[in-house]
Formats: structure tokens, sequence, C-alpha cells
């Protein structure tokens, strides 16, 4: 996907979500806490969350998601440069899966997203 496929949401973007809130939020309504003010869960059709995350199945990536109550949707995507994704590898012990960004992740989307 296009790099302006990003761009175009970046006003949208909520950076403290992560994947498992949004699932929390959006899908599991017998798991959460309905008092909780941080992270209500989504009750009507309209309200969704636009996140991003790193996946690690392959090779590390940043995704943009956008969740509603039907499910996550995939905005764009950005291959993670082989210095940062080494270290984000390391740092999470290889795992693989959906994991939230890192700082330094988080820095550099910045940057690259910016130019």
């Amino acid at each position: 996907m296009s790099e302006n496929a990003c761009k175009q949401w970046l006003n949208e973007v909520n950076w403290d979500m992560i994947h498992e809130d949004a699932v929390t939020m959006y899908l599991e309504w017998g798991n959460n806490n309905w008092k909780d003010a941080l992270r209500p869960p989504v009750a009507d059709s309209d309200g969704y969350s636009i996140y991003f995350v790193v996946d690690t199945w392959n090779a590390p990536k940043v995704v943009l998601m956008r969740m509603d109550k039907y499910g996550s949707t995939t905005l764009c995507e950005k291959q993670l440069p082989e210095p940062l994704a080494s270290e984000y590898l390391q740092s999470i012990g290889g795992l693989k899966g959906i994991h939230e960004l890192s700082p330094e992740i988080r820095s550099w989307l910045e940057q690259e997203l910016d130019e």
C-alpha cells in the first residue's frame, strides 16, 4: 500500500491505542469494565479506532489498523528497516504476533510519515 494511504489517516490515529484494548472495546463485549473511563466499550455502529501495531508474523512491519464492531481492517503497511526490526524482535523475545509500538518505532514512523 502507498505511503499516502497512511498519511491520509494520521489526524485520526490514536497513538495510545493497543490492539488488545481495541479488541476489548469493539469485539469482546463481555470482557470489559463498563465503568472504565479509559477504554469504555463502544456500543454504537459508527464508532471506530485507528491505531498502529507491529506485525511480526513474517518480516516485521508497522500496520495501520481500523477497528470497529465488525472487526479490523488494514489501512496501510510499512516494512521496518532491518536494524530496527532486529532490535524490536529481540526486545519481545522473537514472539510472532501483533504487538504495540515501541518508542523507537513510533519515533521512526513519525519521521517517515512527516517527509
